[in-house]
């Protein structure tokens, strides 16, 4: 995990805090990058099921504290047809990825 108020690392005794990890590891996330460029590719018939994704990823970065932005959402269309994904990847995706 990143520092603490004092500007130490926080740590913890995992054996010690076993009963009381959940709790330990909600703390705020300081040393993270930012999640400023990203997206959630899906296929046209799966809407739904990348909307609920997109929400859970929003949810837990959050609740983590982690600095994020809106993701790229980009529907694949025929989604069943690899070639369809293959091409909106190289027309979506920067060519550092």
């Amino acid at each position: 995990m990143g520092p603490g108020s004092n500007g130490a690392p926080v740590s913890f005794d995992i054996e010690k805090n076993a009963r009381e990890i959940d709790r330990k590891i909600q703390g705020k996330m300081f040393t993270q990058t930012a999640l400023k460029t990203w997206g959630v590719f899906y296929g046209d018939r799966d809407a739904q099921v990348a909307n609920q994704f997109k929400s859970t990823m929003e949810e837990c970065l959050k609740t983590c504290g982690y600095d994020s932005s809106e993701p790229n959402m980009v529907m694949v269309k025929p989604g069943m047809k690899a070639d369809a994904w293959v091409k909106e990847l190289k027309n979506q995706l920067n060519e550092g990825v």
